[in-house]
């Protein structure tokens, strides 16, 4: 508790005295840290401390601001929505007609530039959209499994592939991959064409579309 409060001090400029309360959060993805109750507000630089270094007596230590970002969007609220793994292999017109199918594109699909190399585009783009109903987080998008991503975004199951549940509370049969792509098709709100290769994969697999793939 004495570092989490000398840390307050260092990295936010926060004296003891005006700390009313800090907790330890423990977690398996983000590491240690910690949440603070302030007597007084305070002013923060975010974009300084989107990334922070600081020493602790022979240590250095590496951290980053978490800002709480309130209650999920709403269908029909604008979000963006991320596309990942296509490989460079997809239109940006291929991508714009998978995601219309989900609601309506308000913003320009843009990549994403890596952080060291500004030049060198990422496989990873990012649009704003008002959704009319939500996207599952794998698509079978013209012979690639794409990936999306937005905040709101219903879990998919990875045994059944429905929305809303994790595998662990999952009762449907496993489905696998070709099942799934089988499953969107008769949903018949996806034109044929948008599936590209995996109709192929999926004609010449039909026996084995309930078993691993």
């Amino acid at each position: 508790m004495v570092d989490a409060a000398k840390i307050a001090n260092l990295v936010f400029g926060v004296s003891i005295q005006n700390l009313d309360g800090l907790a330890v959060i423990k977690s398996d993805t983000r590491g240690l840290g910690f949440n603070y109750s302030l007597k007084t507000p305070i002013e923060v630089d975010l974009e300084r401390l989107s990334k922070f270094t600081f020493k602790l007596g022979k240590d250095t230590y590496t951290g980053k601001l978490f800002i709480p970002l309130g209650p999920p969007p709403l269908l029909g609220d604008e979000i963006i929505v991320t596309i990942q793994r296509t490989g460079f292999a997809l239109t940006e017109l291929q991508i714009y007609n998978w995601l219309k199918l989900y609601g309506s594109v308000v913003g320009e699909i843009r990549f994403k530039y890596h952080s060291e190399l500004p030049s060198v585009k990422e496989d990873y783009m990012e649009v704003l959209m008002k959704l009319s109903k939500h996207i599952p987080s794998t698509l079978p998008a013209f012979g690639k499994k794409v990936f999306i991503k937005y905040r709101g975004q219903p879990i998919q199951c990875s045994k059944c592939f429905a929305l809303g549940h994790t595998r662990r509370l999952c009762s449907s049969e496993t489905l696998n991959w070709l099942g799934y792509v089988k499953s969107l098709l008769d949903a018949n709100y996806i034109p044929p064409s948008f599936f590209g290769v995996w109709l192929e994969y999926l004609r010449s697999h039909e026996a084995v579309v309930s078993s691993e793939f």
